[in-house]
């Protein structure tokens, strides 16, 4: 079975400068260059990052709560 190779148009190698030479490895979302050794994560969009859940606690609650125990 041949490997399907999906190109980013118009793209240019950060490495080797080439045209239309970087791929991408549907598999894992890396993106490389068919000419040299170039190879780098897909940028991911920021808005699709979901921020981390922060816990935010009351001091003054829990220095009473603290006191009572």
């Amino acid at each position: 079975m041949k490997r399907f190779i999906q190109f980013i148009a118009g793209a240019i190698c950060p490495s080797c400068k080439e045209k239309d030479t970087i791929a991408i490895n549907v598999d894992d979302d890396e993106i490389y260059c068919v000419k040299c050794d170039f190879v780098e994560k897909r940028p991911v969009d920021p808005k699709s990052i979901k921020p981390k859940q922060i816990n935010v606690i009351n001091l003054e609650d829990y220095k009473k709560n603290r006191d009572k125990n």
